[in-house]
């Protein structure tokens, strides 16, 4: 009996050992702060998901604005708002081991938002690219 419980008690002490803590948002993470940074203006741990090289485009029509990190930041903290009717839906575009591709849907009152984000796993999962347009 005492023998089972060593070996028990090494089994789970292995397994917490073989399963490194980590602290680093999943890709599902990184999506659901962007989602409540662009839905609900909480844009507190946005910084922490953006690559540093983050490209962000903005199509209206036939114009298309390029914002990179530190802009795209700024923007989000001076015009935080929360609409309470916006209403996201997710589906994945692409994926493999260290990149994903979602297409994010903000539908508003009176317009649709639609992103498509991409995601690189180096560090960690980050937003590197996303291209928004409205329709």
């Amino acid at each position: 009996m005492l023998t089972a419980t060593a070996l028990l008690f090494i089994s789970f002490a292995a397994n917490a050992i073989a399963k490194p803590s980590t602290d680093k948002p999943t890709k599902d993470d990184v999506v659901k702060i962007y989602i409540d940074a662009i839905a609900n203006g909480k844009t507190s741990n946005l910084d922490n998901v953006l690559d540093e090289e983050l490209q962000f485009d903005i199509k209206r029509g036939e114009n298309v604005n390029t914002l990179n990190k530190t802009q795209l930041l700024d923007y989000l903290k001076a015009n935080a708002t929360t609409d309470p009717s916006v209403k996201t839906s997710t589906s994945l575009v692409q994926e493999d081991d260290n990149s994903s591709v979602v297409k994010i849907e903000f539908k508003y009152d009176g317009f649709t938002r639609i992103d498509q984000v991409t995601l690189n796993k180096t560090n960690g999962w980050l937003i590197t690219r996303v291209v928004s347009t409205f329709k």
